[in-house]
């Protein structure tokens, strides 16, 4: 297998597919874990619900309450152990998109999660088909 030709072919056949290409990384599973706002006022848990990623709130700073719930029932709920990240899919190459629950504002916004580190991950909610987007970004603990 000295000549020449006996080389090429046998590049020729690794290249046709005689190699296994490497797995592609699969970015909901990258995203799961345990993360921790930008004000360092909560961590949210993101773990896979079914086909999709949810995350709910594990951990607080301080107490805090659904306050701006638009059902005044829910009100005084504890935002601890809340789900607050929901449907979460992949939507393009580096994209998840789902719901996103904002408990400052009682609202839920189309939201989309990018790993833009191993450790750093941008949460941005947007409203008005995506003309209005604000973003926050959280650090893995």
């Amino acid at each position: 297998m000295n000549s020449p030709r006996m080389r090429m072919a046998a590049l020729l056949a690794l290249l046709a597919g005689g190699l296994p290409l490497p797995a592609l990384a699969d970015p909901m599973a990258e995203i799961v874990g345990r993360w921790r706002d930008s004000d360092g006022e909560s961590e949210i848990a993101i773990a896979r619900c079914g086909a999709a990623l949810c995350g709910r709130v594990v951990w607080l700073k301080q107490p805090r309450f659904d306050r701006f719930n638009p059902d005044p029932k829910l009100r005084a709920r504890s935002l601890l152990g809340l789900q607050v990240l929901s449907g979460f899919r992949p939507d393009g190459a580096s994209l998840l998109a789902g719901e996103g629950y904002n408990p400052a504002d009682g609202k839920t916004y189309r939201t989309t999660l990018e790993l833009a580190a191993p450790d750093s991950l941008v949460v941005r909610g947007c409203v008005l088909g995506g003309l209005i987007c604000d973003d926050d970004t959280w650090t893995r603990r």
